[in-house]
């Protein structure tokens, strides 16, 4: 089967069973809430325009703390748990998401921490993913991602992303786009939401225990050797948690070039009756 039909298929089931949810962060900060003052809020009409995930984790962005440096005890952790409180369900590309709202709470709070990241790299396995040639085309690419995440779990191992590598390229042309220059908080979010390191050369992943290499096409036969709803559960976190962030049109890929919107063929065909328009496959 071609990249393109498995991409279809992935992208498919994805939005009629598994996909959330964007957020703007106009409608979600709570009145209360406190920002730090070192955070540069975006205006009221830049931030209707920011992806869900990203732009929460954006206005709470801090400088995490780094087991690689010597500051690792200095500083506050932005991280999931604390956007979590103020996302709500709301749509893709306009419309609801079909999963329960506690039940999509219940998978991230269980997934969103990353222990196996606050452990020292002389104590830490390293999937190393690097280079930019791969099994197959992008649908491929997808579900190697997939399994590389899945292979570290499975292993006690952590994901380590070399910047300018394949996944890099997969997911920016698609989801969580870089917006505003700002590369240290999307570094941040984008290890947060994945529990993965990204690192600027394959010398920084010296200094860990262990480097384990694969290629794409083992990753991409890999397979989950438990219970198949425990696959398919932290499966379903992964894309859901692309799809919390998918491009809109606003910010740049890994080449620095301005994203498109994911949802302009839907615009273009549906219109103004996309909310009753029944479709369950984007090409």
């Amino acid at each position: 089967m071609g990249g393109r039909s498995l991409l279809s298929i992935i992208i498919g089931v994805s939005l009629s069973l598994i996909l959330t949810l964007q957020l703007r962060t106009t409608n979600v900060l709570h009145p209360n809430s406190s920002i730090d003052p070192w955070v540069a809020v975006p205006e009221p009409q830049q931030r209707r325009m920011l992806s869900s995930s990203y732009g929460l984790f954006l206005a709470f962005f801090k400088p995490p703390p780094d087991p690689r440096t010597i500051d690792q005890k200095v500083g506050t952790t932005t991280n999931l748990s604390t956007i979590r409180p103020f996302i709500t369900p709301i749509k893709v590309c306009g419309r609801m998401a079909p999963i329960p709202y506690d039940t999509d709470i219940r998978t991230m709070t269980k997934y969103e921490e990353c222990p196996l990241l606050q452990n020292p790299p002389e104590q830490t396995t390293l999937l190393l993913l690097e280079g930019v040639h791969t099994f197959g085309r992008m649908g491929n690419n997808l579900i190697e991602f997939l399994h590389s995440l899945q292979f570290a779990r499975d292993n006690d191992a952590v994901v380590g992303v070399i910047m300018g590598s394949w996944p890099m390229h997969l997911i920016l042309d698609m989801w969580m786009a870089i917006h505003d220059g700002d590369v240290a908080a999307w570094r941040a979010f984008m290890e947060q939401a994945f529990c993965i390191r990204i690192f600027d050369s394959p010398e920084e992943t010296e200094q860990y225990k262990e480097v384990i290499h694969m290629e794409t096409r083992d990753l991409f036969m890999y397979r989950f050797k438990g219970p198949l709803n425990q696959y398919i559960e932290f499966q379903g976190h992964i894309l859901r948690t692309l799809f919390r962030s998918y491009n809109n049109g606003i910010g740049v890929n890994m080449r620095q070039k301005p994203v498109k919107d994911m949802c302009s063929v839907i615009e273009a065909i549906f219109g103004n009756e996309k909310h009753s328009a029944v479709y369950s496959v984007v090409h």
